[in-house]
């Protein structure tokens, strides 16, 4: 009993080992909840989070599929207020939310043009969009100096840099990253050693003690992201950290109405659905007993 125990341990921790190679790391961090909101709370977070797209993100990335009138009408702002304040290169309130950057020109500065985000909530999801905003920082090695914890590599400057300012990764965030590195590469070596004919037994114990330490170390990580030690401030912006936060999840509200406008008349409507299936069975079930009270 106490081997089939060992065995499957380390099958499993061989499977999270296997998933962290094939997605380069493990559960991206930061991995936090988006803040819930509803009511009144939810319609000015997304009037908030509008306000915070039009100033810092329009400018690459358009919303081809809503209009500013629409948007107006179903956040409860006034027109005016859109016109005077929102829209800033002289388009009809009635017009689709789409800039001006010629996509050829987009390709030359960022590789590839920034991508429209209508339906960006509704393909990555709301949490995945509130920490990649939040998942910013420094990395000289980059084009722009910085990378994504969360979406790695991505092409994208950090637009929300003015209001975020500029973080990096704790020293020891850094050392553990680098344990988990050796121990990735302590895996390709001795699973080449096994192609080659080495000592299968001392080569698999090599390589369940790397994926071992992979796990624990990954652990690790998330205890230091969710104890706010990740990542540290080394320049600051016009937000506080917390209030980024807010403004953060302000604007993932907003992206979220964009992907599904009749989202929330969806979900009251859904309630009154609900209470007519329960009105209904009821009915039903009072004429299924009149109409079989002769038969009983």
């Amino acid at each position: 009993m106490n081997k089939l125990i060992k065995a499957l341990s380390l099958l499993s921790l061989g499977v999270i080992s296997l998933s962290s190679l094939a997605s380069g790391g493990g559960t991206a961090i930061p991995n936090d909840e988006l803040p819930s909101y509803t009511n009144q709370k939810l319609a000015v977070s997304m009037q908030m989070g509008m306000k915070i797209y039009m100033n810092n993100c329009m400018g690459c990335h358009s919303l081809a599929f809503q209009r500013y009138n629409r948007a107006a009408k179903d956040l409860g702002i006034s027109e005016q207020l859109v016109l005077d304040n929102l829209m800033f290169t002289g388009e009809k309130i009635g017009d689709l939310m789409i800039n001006n950057m010629p996509k050829d020109i987009a390709e030359s500065w960022f590789g590839t043009a920034p991508p429209d985000l209508s339906l960006v909530a509704r393909s990555r999801g709301t949490k995945w969009l509130y920490n990649y905003f939040r998942g910013f920082y420094k990395d000289d090695s980059r084009p722009y100096g910085v990378n994504n914890s969360v979406f790695m590599d991505v092409g994208m400057p950090h637009a929300l840099g003015r209001l975020q300012g500029l973080q990096d990764k704790t020293d020891k965030v850094k050392g553990l990253e680098n344990d988990i590195a050796y121990s990735l590469g302590d895996i390709v070596t001795a699973r080449d050693s096994l192609k080659n004919g080495g000592n299968s037994g001392e080569l698999n114990d090599i390589i369940d003690a790397a994926e071992h330490t992979i796990h624990e170390t990954e652990m690790e990580l998330a205890e230091l992201s969710k104890a706010g030690e990740y990542f540290t401030l080394i320049r600051e912006g016009t937000l506080s950290p917390a209030d980024f936060d807010l403004a953060m999840t302000d604007l993932v509200y907003f992206l979220d109405y964009v992907g599904e406008p009749i989202k929330r008349e969806r979900k009251a409507m859904g309630i009154y659905v609900i209470m007519f299936l329960v009105f209904f069975t009821f009915v039903a079930y009072l004429l299924k007993k009149e109409y079989w009270k002769d038969v009983h």
